[in-house]
C-alpha cells in the first residue's frame, strides 16, 4: 500500500485502466467481450478460434482474426462476419477470410476495440448498444468491399442449424439462425437480427445449405458503418431494438456513450492509492464482474420462455411510463456465487440482485423450477444442488429484493429442497431427477457414490456438503420469513455434511449406500467430488465452522490441518489447470476453494486470513498485463468479483446470506475505499473505508476497525450498516 492516496476525480480514466483481454489465452470464449455494455445482450468481439469446444474465441497469444461474432454467452453464440475486398467466395467458408492482425495498433477497451486487418488493410472498429453491434470499416480508398457474413460459425459447446438472410431494403437485411441442442442445452433457440447500412448495398451467393453470404458495398472510399440488432424473440424486434438504441447515432455517439455508461458502473467504487497496477487490475476485475451474465430481453421486456413444450414470447411488466421493471438474463451457474457476485453485487448493484431474482422467479411460473443457470429461456441444470437459494436468500435478507408475493417465492425457494427440484438432479440431467440424491440426503443424511449415473457431476460427497450449504441458507430465510419449523428443518439437514467426516483421518470422504467408507480412501482423488478433492471439501462447509472444530476434536487442530492445506497449495502456486483441481487442496482457480482463507477469521485467526489472502493475491491475481490471468476459468464474473471483494477488504463467508448478513473485514490494497450507494434500495449516500497504518508500520493487518466511532471488535461489519453509509476507519499493523 502506497502512503500517498492517487484519486481518480476523471471518470474517463476508469475505462482506460481496464485490461478486457486479461486472462484470453487460458479462459473461456465467454469470458471475453470488448465491445458491449454491462450485460449487453450483443457482446462483439474479435474471434481468433471458431468451431471449438472451451478454447476458442479470442486468445491474446494468436494473431490471426477470423471474424468478428456478435454472442459470447453461455451456450449461445452466433452472427459472425468479416469485412473484405476483391472477389470472394463465401462458400469457402470463414477461413478464406481470415486475416493476421497486431497487438502493436490493436485498442480493446470496455465499449471498443480496433483491429488493423493486415490482409486487405482494413481498419475494422466496433461498439455497441445493449442490443445492437456497430461496425465501422476503414476500406483502402476506392477498393471493391464487402462483408462476409457466416450463419454456420459457432463457438464453444454450441451447433447451428437453419438459417435464412434476405435483403429487404437498399439498405437493410434480416433473418434468423437457430442454436440446436446440445448435452447441456437441450431445447433450439432461435437468434433473430436485423442489419442496416449506411450505403446501399447488395446481397449476393447467400447459399441456404452453407448459410453463408457477402454483402457487397461496391467501390468506397468513406468508411462503412454496419448496424446489427439481435433478438431472441423476433425479427420485429430485432428492428425494434435497433430503432430504440441505434437508429439516429452515429458510431462516434454510440462508442461514447458505450464507454460512459462503462464510467458509470465501474465508479461505484472508487479506490485512492495503491500502486497503478493494483488500481488497474481492480477495475479490470469490476469489469469482469459485470459481463458476463447476458441481457436476453427485448427493449420492449419482451423475452422467449423455452421451459414448455413450445417457445413462447412473454412480456416483463413495465412501469407507468412503459419501461420494463427489470431484464431477463442468460446466465451460467451460480456455483460459488455466493463468496463473489452475490455479496459484491448486494453493496454495489443491488438492482443486479433484484434484476436476477425477478427473473428466475418468472421461470419458476413457467417452468416450475427456480433455475441454476438458463440459457436463452430454457434450463441447463449446469453444475450440481440448488444454487440460486443463497442469492434468494441473501436478497431477501439484506431487504434488496421485495417480492410482490413472498410466501410464492419462498415456497418456489423451497421447492428445489425437496425431490422433484434441483437437489433432484445433478449436473446438466435434463429429463430424470436421480442424480442429485435427494432422497438418501434426507433418508440417510448423505447421498451414497453409488448413486444411479446421470448427467455430468454425479458425485455424493460433494453433493452431500454443497446440499448442507444450501439447505443452511434456507434456514436463514426461513428465520427471516418466521418459518420457525423450516429453519429448525433444514438448520439440521445443514449438518447433513457432518456424517462423512472420518475423525481417524481428518477428512470429510465418499460413503457407500450401506453406510461404510469407501476404500481405498486417497485425499488427492477426484472421485467422490466436483471439480475438486477431499482436501477442499473438507474446509467446504463456512456455514459450520464451530461444527468443524467439534470434529476435529479442537480448534488448534482444524487451523493445523487448514495451515497444512494453505502450505501445500502454495507448493502448487495457488492454482492447477482445469481437469486437475484434484491435484492441489485448494485450487484459487475455481470455486470450491473462493470460502477458505476466511476459515481462518471464522475460527479466531484473523491475521492468517490476511496473511493468505495476500500469498494468493501476489502470486495468482496481481498481474493486469493481456497475458496475466484469473488462475482458472473466470465463469462469468466470479473470480473477478472474487478478487474485487479481497481488494477492498470485505467478504462474506455467509455469501450475505445470514438472518443478519455480515462481511468479514481485512486489509484493503488501497488507502481509502468509497462505495456509492444505490439510493432505490439503501438508506446512505456513500460507504467509505479509510484504511491507516501506524507509524512505521507496512500495515499488512487490521489491528482495529471502528465504524461511525464504534469498535467493531469481531473485525466484521453488518450489511445493514453498510447500506446506511458512513465511515470505516481501519488501523492496520503489521
Amino acid at each position: 500500500m502506497q502512503s500517498k492516496a492517487h484519486a481518480l476525480h476523471d471518470a474517463a480514466d476508469l475505462v482506460s485502466l481496464v485490461e478486457p483481454r486479461l486472462g484470453t489465452n487460458t479462459g473461456r470464449w465467454i469470458a471475453f467481450s470488448s465491445a458491449c455494455r454491462p450485460f449487453g445482450m450483443v457482446n462483439l468481439s474479435p474471434d481468433t478460434r471458431i468451431d471449438g469446444d472451451w478454447g476458442c474465441g479470442y486468445k491474446y497469444a494468436d494473431n490471426r482474426i477470423i471474424g468478428f461474432s456478435h454472442i459470447h454467452a453461455w451456450q449461445i453464440s452466433g452472427i459472425l462476419v468479416m469485412p473484405t475486398t476483391g472477389a470472394a467466395d463465401p462458400a469457402q467458408g470463414a477461413d478464406e477470410f481470415a486475416s493476421d492482425f497486431s497487438h502493436d495498433d490493436e485498442v480493446c477497451q470496455p465499449g471498443y476495440h480496433r483491429v488493423n486487418l493486415q490482409r486487405c488493410s482494413i481498419t475494422a472498429e466496433l461498439t455497441a448498444t445493449q442490443r445492437v453491434g456497430v461496425h465501422r470499416y476503414h476500406f483502402p480508398a476506392g477498393a471493391s468491399a464487402s462483408i462476409y457474413i457466416d450463419l454456420a460459425s459457432t463457438l464453444g459447446p454450441c451447433a447451428m442449424g437453419g438459417a435464412a438472410l434476405k435483403q429487404t431494403g437498399p439498405r437493410t437485411l434480416q433473418g434468423f439462425v437457430i442454436n440446436e441442442p446440445t448435452i447441456r442445452k437441450p431445447k433450439r433457440l432461435t437468434i433473430y437480427f436485423a442489419i442496416e447500412l449506411d450505403r446501399d448495398v447488395e446481397l449476393s451467393d447467400f447459399n441456404p445449405d452453407a448459410i453463408r453470404a457477402l454483402i457487397n458495398l461496391g467501390n468506397v472510399s468513406e468508411p462503412v458503418t454496419m448496424k446489427v440488432a439481435i433478438s431472441y424473440t423476433s425479427i420485429a424486434a430485432a428492428w425494434d431494438n435497433l430503432r430504440a438504441e441505434a437508429a439516429d447515432l452515429t458510431f462516434d455517439e454510440i462508442k461514447a456513450s458505450a464507454q460512459r455508461e462503462w464510467n458509470d458502473w465501474l465508479r461505484r467504487i472508487e479506490v485512492e492509492g495503491g500502486t497503478e497496477t493494483q488500481r488497474a487490475r481492480f477495475y479490470t476485475d469490476l469489469y469482469f464482474s459485470l459481463l458476463g451474465r447476458r441481457v436476453v430481453s427485448d427493449v420492449a421486456g419482451t423475452y422467449i420462455d423455452n421451459t414448455g413444450d413450445a417457445p413462447t414470447v412473454r412480456q416483463i411488466p413495465c412501469d407507468a411510463a412503459g419501461k420494463p421493471r427489470y431484464q431477463h438474463h442468460n446466465s451460467d451457474s451460480f456455483w460459488g456465487a455466493q463468496w463473489s457476485i452475490t455479496p459484491l453485487w448486494a453493496i454495489a448493484y443491488p438492482q443486479l440482485i433484484d434484476d436476477f431474482c425477478r427473473c428466475f422467479f418468472d421461470m419458476y411460473k413457467n417452468g416450475g423450477l427456480i433455475p441454476r443457470g438458463p440459457a436463452g429461456g430454457n434450463y441447463t441444470f449446469v453444475m450440481t444442488s440448488a444454487q440460486t437459494t443463497p442469492l434468494y436468500a441473501a436478497a431477501i435478507n439484506t431487504g434488496i429484493y421485495k417480492p410482490d408475493d413472498v410466501e410464492a417465492v419462498y415456497h418456489a425457494v423451497r421447492k428445489n429442497h425437496f425431490p422433484g427440484g434441483l437437489m433432484s438432479k445433478c449436473g446438466y440431467e435434463h429429463h430424470t431427477c436421480i442424480g442429485g440424491g435427494i432422497e438418501d440426503y434426507i433418508a440417510r443424511g448423505y447421498i451414497p457414490e453409488d448413486l444411479p449415473k446421470a448427467g455430468f457431476h454425479n458425485n455424493g460427497a460433494a453433493q452431500t456438503i454443497e446440499h448442507a450449504w444450501n439447505d443452511w441458507a434456507l434456514a436463514q430465510l426461513a428465520i427471516t420469513l418466521g418459518k420457525t419449523a423450516d429453519a429448525e428443518l433444514f438448520r439440521r439437514r445443514s449438518q447433513n455434511w457432518r456424517n462423512l467426516f472420518d475423525p481417524k483421518i481428518g477428512f470429510c470422504r465418499p460413503r457407500n449406500r450401506d453406510g461404510t467408507w469407501l476404500e481405498p480412501f486417497d485425499p488427492w482423488q477426484r472421485r467422490g467430488w466436483t471439480e475438486a478433492n477431499a482436501w477442499t471439501y473438507t474446509f467446504n462447509a463456512p456455514h459450520d465452522v464451530a461444527g468443524a472444530v467439534e470434529l476435529f476434536g479442537s480448534r488448534e487442530r482444524f487451523l493445523a490441518r487448514l495451515e497444512e492445506a494453505f502450505q501445500k497449495t502454495r507448493e502448487k502456486g495457488f492454482f492447477v489447470a482445469h481437469e486437475h483441481h484434484q491435484e492441489i487442496p485448494l485450487d484459487f482457480g475455481n470455486e470450491p476453494a473462493l470460502p477458505c482463507v476466511h476459515l481462518f477469521h471464522a475460527a479466531g485467526d484473523a491475521r492468517r486470513t490476511q496473511y493468505w489472502l495476500t500469498q494468493v493475491l501476489d502470486n495468482l491475481k496481481s498481474g493486469n498485463a493481456p497475458t496475466d490471468s484469473f488462475g482458472g476459468d473466470e465463469d462469468q464474473g466470479i473470480m473477478g468479483a472474487w478478487n474485487v471483494l479481497i481488494a477492498i477488504g470485505l467478504f462474506s463467508i455467509d455469501g450475505a446470506a445470514g438472518a443478519t448478513p455480515t462481511y468479514q473485514i481485512t486489509a484493503p490494497l488501497f488507502d481509502r475505499v468509497t462505495i456509492h450507494l444505490d439510493p432505490a434500495y439503501f438508506p446512505g449516500r456513500t460507504f467509505t473505508i479509510t484504511a491507516t497504518p501506524r507509524h512505521g508500520c507496512a500495515g499488512r493487518y487490521v489491528d482495529r476497525a471502528e465504524y461511525d466511532g464504534k469498535t467493531l471488535q469481531a473485525l466484521q461489519i453488518n450489511h445493514s450498516d453498510i447500506a446506511r453509509g458512513g465511515n470505516l476507519l481501519l488501523e492496520l499493523a503489521d
